[in-house]
């Protein structure tokens, strides 16, 4: 009799760890699915910290390369500026800019429109455009529509300063799927800009160079 009780003990406790192996599967079953979203959505908000500081780098190299002749005894040309707007391919890299994004360089002048010996407007004196994302906005404003340009904390250039903005938009391109993105309430376009005083202190246009016209058009994917 001793037996049998001891043997339905066992029989019993048998029982009840099947259970809880059956229990411990099925929560793992419920939890899976949100453990992997958590980690898609933790590695895609990293993948879009990274292509934001890559924006902003690009946009910072842009504004420096272009500050370095824009405003020197060595005129800048359209091949120099040609050759920076193609720089970008490989300095984006893997962000595909020219498919995804758009770039704008605007040139910046301090002038005194009414000579009356007191600067007055920050003039735009020329603007290059690149990148398919035609939608992006040029925060400046695009030279065919304003001529002047309200700077960053509404800063006013001196007489003849010159100021080298550039501007680099991307549509994100998410690892997995846009939505863990937008669940989070995250822009999903980057934009970023930087600046440079031209390191001369002689303003010239840009050179004309035979077989590179100007990048000059606010609409088109090319700016040509």
């Amino acid at each position: 009799m001793r037996a049998f009780i001891t043997l339905g003990r066992f029989e019993r406790s048998r029982n009840l760890r099947e259970n809880d192996a059956g229990i411990s599967f099925v929560e793992f079953a419920l939890i899976l699915p949100l453990f992997i979203g958590t980690m898609a959505a933790g590695l895609e908000m990293a993948n879009l910290l990274l292509a934001n500081m890559k924006v902003q780098r690009l946009a910072t190299m842009t504004a420096d390369m272009v500050a370095q002749r824009g405003a020197s005894e060595k005129q800048i040309s359209e091949m120099q500026l040609y050759d920076v707007l193609s720089a970008l391919d490989i300095a984006a890299d893997p962000l595909d800019v020219r498919e995804r994004g758009r770039v704008i360089v605007t040139a910046v002048l301090g002038e005194d429109s009414n000579a009356d010996g007191t600067v007055d407007v920050n003039r735009i004196k020329w603007q290059r455009f690149d990148g398919k994302y035609v939608g992006a906005v040029p925060i400046l404003g695009c030279h065919t529509a304003v001529t002047s340009a309200t700077l960053q904390h509404a800063r006013a250039l001196i007489l003849n300063e010159a100021m080298f903005h550039a501007q680099v938009t991307y549509r994100y391109e998410p690892i997995f799927d846009i939505g863990a993105v937008e669940f989070f309430n995250v822009p999903t376009t980057i934009t970023r800009t930087a600046a440079f005083r031209g390191r001369g202190s002689i303003f010239k246009p840009v050179l004309s160079v035979e077989g590179y016209p100007p990048k000059q058009n606010c609409t088109s994917a090319n700016g040509l």
